[in-house]
């Protein structure tokens, strides 16, 4: 991974850990999306992670995950299990990380969630979202912003080559 662009040093004291929320909503694969999603409203949060029996990551599922599998797929949010509508194997941070590393992840693959990872155990302990980035460094909205201009740009000059 790159280094956090030097106009965002002056914020490098921020850690991921800083900001993260907590306490994390972790879940089974097995449980339902529709238990899932009542869960999220309850406690107004935007994902949930998937782990296993030992508490160590396994996937992560947003709101947008369960509108595409419940919504727009026609699937039942009874029968539909997490580990049905996952994103396995997550793009992921550390409590250690500068907060420059999970704003440049979210903006370079369009990610609004992160789960955060104990560095020692690698068990999830926390979600950083990019509500939580705004609140705590609003300058990263820039960063996050350009990455994904250049993103559409290039994903558009590789349309155009096809």
């Amino acid at each position: 991974m790159a280094e956090p662009s030097s106009d965002f040093e002056e914020y490098s004291e921020y850690t991921v850990g800083d900001v993260m929320s907590t306490p994390l909503f972790k879940a089974l694969p097995t449980m339902t999306v529709k238990e899932a999603a009542r869960e999220m409203i309850r406690r107004r949060i935007g994902s949930v992670v998937v782990v296993n029996e030992n508490g160590s990551l396994l996937g992560i599922v947003t709101r947008t995950d369960i509108l595409r599998a419940v919504v727009v797929e026609g699937g039942d949010p009874e029968k539909l299990t997490l580990g049905d509508v996952m994103t396995r194997n997550p793009y992921y941070v550390l409590t250690s990380d500068p907060l420059a590393r999970a704003a440049e992840l979210m903006g370079t693959h369009g990610i609004g969630h992160l789960p955060v990872l104990d560095p020692e155990t690698l068990k999830p302990v926390g979600m950083i979202s990019l509500r939580d980035i705004v609140r705590h460094a609003p300058e990263y909205i820039r960063l996050i912003e350009s990455l994904k201009m250049e993103i559409d740009r290039r994903e558009m000059l590789s349309q155009g080559e096809e």
